[in-house]
C-alpha cells in the first residue's frame, strides 16, 4: 500500500526534528507565487535559519528581503512546513538567505501503510492484569479505518494507555464464511471528543500478530 499521512499535525520545535546541513527544502514565495528547491546549511535556535539561494532566475530575483515565504521539509518518517520571513540575502562568498527562526514547525507523520476507512464491530479486552479493564466484559467497540500494521477503535470508555496491550476481537466474512479475528495490539496514541453529548474515546494501536478460527 502507499505512505499516507496521519490525519492529526503536531507542533514541534525545529531544533526538535533534529535536522543537517544539506537536507532538502522546499521554499515556496507567496509574492511572487514561485517553489524553489534549497538546502539547508544550518540554523542558530532563535535567531535564523540558513538556507541556500535559490538558482538565479526572473522569480528568484523579484524576492526582496522581508518577503514571507513558506518551508517544506522532510525529516525522517515526519513532513513538516513552517512559514517564515525572509530577513537578510547574502549574495557573497555563496548565494544564502537568512530565514527569521520558526516559533514552531507544523510536522505530520508518514504511516508505512495506507488507512482505509470502515466500520467494524470489534470487542476489546485487556491482556495487562493492572488494566481497569482486566476480568471485566470485553468493551465494545468500533473500528474506524484500518491499515496492515493498526487501527483505530472508538469506544464509549478508555481501554489504555499507550503502550498497554490489547486484544481486539473481530468477526468478518472471508470467501462467504465467517471469520473471528483475535488481535493481539498495542496502544500507540489515544484522545477524546464530546459528540452529541458524548463523550468518544479513539485509541490507535498496533497490530502485532492474528489469530484466526472458523465461525
Amino acid at each position: 500500500m502507499p505512505k499516507s499521512l496521519e490525519n492529526t499535525p503536531e507542533s514541534l520545535s525545529l531544533d526538535d526534528l533534529k535536522l543537517r546541513p544539506g537536507d532538502r527544502l522546499r521554499v515556496e514565495s507567496r509574492s511572487p507565487r514561485s517553489r524553489f528547491a534549497s538546502e539547508l546549511i544550518g540554523y542558530r535556535r532563535g535567531a535564523s535559519v540558513l538556507i541556500s539561494a535559490p538558482r538565479a532566475g526572473a522569480l528568484a530575483g523579484r524576492i526582496v528581503e522581508g518577503a514571507q515565504v513558506t518551508v517544506r521539509l522532510m525529516a525522517g518518517n515526519r513532513i513538516g512546513a513552517f512559514s517564515t520571513r525572509l530577513s537578510h540575502i547574502t549574495t557573497t562568498p555563496y548565494g544564502c538567505w537568512h530565514l527569521e527562526y520558526p516559533a514552531t514547525v507544523e510536522v505530520r507523520r508518514i504511516r508505512a501503510s495506507a488507512r482505509v476507512p470502515v466500520r467494524l464491530q470489534v470487542a476489546v479486552d485487556s491482556q495487562d492484569d493492572d488494566s481497569p479493564l482486566h476480568g471485566t466484559p470485553p468493551c465494545p467497540g468500533l473500528c474506524t479505518d484500518i491499515s496492515l500494521q493498526g487501527a483505530c477503535i472508538e469506544t464509549s470508555r478508555p481501554v489504555g494507555q499507550p503502550g498497554d496491550p490489547l486484544f481486539l476481537t473481530l468477526r468478518m466474512a472471508v470467501a462467504g464464511i465467517d471469520q473471528v479475528l483475535l488481535v493481539p495490539a498495542i496502544v500507540r496514541n489515544l484522545g477524546s471528543e464530546q459528540v452529541a453529548g458524548t463523550r468518544i474515546f479513539r485509541q490507535g494501536s498496533s497490530f502485532r500478530n492474528s489469530r484466526r478460527t472458523g465461525a
